[in-house]
């Protein structure tokens, strides 16, 4: 017997609930209710660990997690979808639907997911003025992400898609050591 990937699985979970969205026209009220899930994960890990574990009997998760999808008012999707996940013992594969799920929602809509690299955190002005300047540049919507990483010294790192723009002051000392230990060696 073949054995399907976690990813796979996690996947084929993200589509069915991206697509039965779409379909509801909801898609937007949705994605937020994943991201309120991944909020939860993140904010109460203790909880989500237990839920995670399979066991022999999952009525007791099914009840947890309609009681969690209740009280944050979600919609009936997302309430049948956490249902079925726990019904199947895929909750361990939730954070990773979560994820998916926004990438669909992105593509779908022509989002662009950004991730920055900063040595400190940018004010909300330069925070605005990036984001609009990336979104002239790239002629779509785009989401950052911040990732503060002293180790850049100064300067961004900005990566979309398969895209790195690296004007880190960390790279460019990197870039002149190189140039510095060629001429060097040439020597």
């Amino acid at each position: 017997m073949q054995k399907i990937s976690k990813y796979k699985t996690a996947t084929t979970y993200a589509k069915a609930w991206f697509d039965a969205a779409k379909e509801d026209n909801n898609e937007d009220n949705v994605v937020n209710e994943v991201r309120l899930l991944l909020d939860s994960i993140r904010l109460n890990s203790a909880l989500w660990t237990v839920l995670f574990q399979p066991v022999d009997d999952n009525q007791e998760k099914v009840k947890i997690v309609t009681e969690i999808a209740k009280q944050a008012d979600f919609s009936k999707l997302s309430q049948d979808t956490l249902q079925f996940m726990a019904e199947n013992d895929r909750l361990n594969l939730l954070k990773t639907v979560c994820g998916i799920f926004i990438k669909l929602y992105y593509e779908d809509k022509g989002i662009i997911e950004v991730t920055v690299d900063t040595a400190v955190e940018l004010t909300e002005t330069q925070n605005k003025k990036l984001k609009e300047t990336l979104e002239q540049k790239l002629q779509a919507p785009v989401v950052l992400s911040y990732r503060v990483k002293p180790e850049v010294l100064g300067g961004l790192a900005i990566r979309f898609n398969s895209f790195l723009f690296d004007d880190t002051l960390a790279y460019k000392l990197n870039n002149l050591k190189q140039v510095m230990l060629n001429r060097k060696t040439q020597q």
